[in-house]
């Protein structure tokens, strides 16, 4: 088949999920090529050679919008920033359509969710979405939609310009949510990564969505040894709230013996936040340290020589890092919310946990002093992984769901 690829995608977790789709896709014979402003998500996806590329302009920016931006807002209109990822999809709709492919094979958009692509391709399309628009629907920390707790005189002046500048951000959204639905409702099959996903989907759209699971690759991620000088719990993933580093810090704060130190992982950090979390653990007395921008091969040997992974992120949809941390050999004691909880095996893999720092600790404390236990969780982590979670397992599902589209 000749498959056209479409996302905008950063670096994480969701591209390497695309980048292990391509070379799947390739590896079975298909011809592949991708559209999308940044199409190799700025250098992070390693991509066949033989996989074309092709870089289609977004003017997207960040600003502060003009007065007639947001009255447009307030009337239910789209602003500039989603009429120029429109633009944008409609220039790769326009040469994918006149490439003579079989079927669009679309990803995420970063900015928007459930991408624009789908409503101007005419050949089959397949979406694997990610996870929807979460902040329109989830409180972080606090729900969008929430009105105020200290509500002004309707005599004040600051209260008239509250209300009317809050009028244009709730419709703003309120067509992003429009806006997702259609684009949602345009492709002919969507594609997640676990049933957490698929019942994300369904409450958020009305729609149904069907699970198509990820995979890892055990040839990249394997136990490997290291020479590591101190005991370390890790922790993986952008360094922002909804990642909930602050939980797996305060766990470790309650390890009472042999505290091990907690190493983050991330490509990116919210600065704010970090020395927030810095001033957090050095009251609680707990060693904090961040890596950025790791290598593959600097991941392998950090993961392989952690004691074990704290999974603290807010309803994660898959959670990659866990089953890179099982393959290594390393146990995980996760959260049980969202798409982990398909993945982790309680007693098994690792622990799925209350999201309590004390619970988290006693875990952490079991590992640190009880060799052999980590040693039977480290075994059949690695045996799980390769039996159940599989690049191959995983090519071979999504190949399946392709043709399947287009016979």
């Amino acid at each position: 088949m000749k498959i056209a690829v479409w996302h905008n995608l950063h670096s994480g977790g969701g591209s390497r999920a695309l980048q292990y789709h391509i070379q799947g896709l390739v590896q079975k014979g298909h011809e592949v090529e991708i559209w999308s402003y940044d199409p190799d998500a700025d250098g992070f996806m390693n991509l066949p050679k033989n996989v074309k590329m092709h870089k289609i302009p977004l003017k997207y920016n960040e600003y502060q919008s003009s007065l007639k931006e947001r009255f447009a807002s307030a009337l239910f209109e789209k602003d500039s920033n989603m009429k120029a990822m429109e633009k944008h999809c409609q220039k790769c709709a326009l040469e994918i359509n006149q490439g003579n492919f079989d079927v669009l094979f679309a990803n995420s958009c970063f900015y928007y969710g459930v991408p624009f692509i789908s409503r101007f391709v005419t050949i089959p399309k397949v979406l694997y979405l990610g996870e929807p628009n979460r902040y329109l629907y989830e409180a972080m920390p606090e729900q969008i939609w929430e009105a105020p707790e200290d509500i002004l005189s309707k005599w004040n002046a600051k209260f008239w310009v509250y209300f009317f500048s809050n009028t244009w951000r709730t419709n703003k959204y309120r067509v992003y949510v429009r806006e997702e639905r259609k684009n949602f409702q345009a492709f002919d099959k969507v594609l997640v990564n676990s049933y957490f996903s698929m019942e994300s989907c369904k409450r958020v759209y009305g729609l149904l969505a069907k699970v198509c699971y990820l995979g890892v690759d055990n040839s990249l991620f394997k136990p490997v040894k290291t020479s590591k000088s101190e005991s370390y719990v890790i922790g993986l993933g952008g360094f922002y709230g909804h990642k909930n580093p602050e939980l797996a810090i305060r766990a470790v704060g309650e390890v009472k013996e042999n505290r091990p130190k907690l190493l983050w992982i991330g490509n990116m950090v919210d600065d704010k936040y970090w020395a927030e979390m810095v001033e957090l653990a050095r009251s609680l007395k707990v060693t904090l340290e961040i890596k950025k921008m790791v290598t593959d091969q600097q991941l392998v040997e950090l993961l392989s020589g952690a004691i074990c992974m704290v999974y603290s992120s807010n309803l994660e949809p898959f959670g990659f890092a866990p089953l890179e941390a099982n393959a290594c050999g390393t146990p995980v004691v996760a959260v049980a919310e969202g798409g982990v909880r398909e993945t982790i095996i309680h007693g098994k893999n690792g622990f799925l946990v209350n999201q309590n720092p004390k619970e988290i600790a006693t875990y952490i404390s079991q590992l640190c002093n009880n060799q052999e236990l980590r040693n039977n969780l480290s075994k059949f982590s690695v045996d799980n992984v390769r039996k159940k979670w599989s690049l191959a397992s995983c090519s071979e599902r999504l190949n399946k769901e392709i043709e399947s589209m287009v016979n």
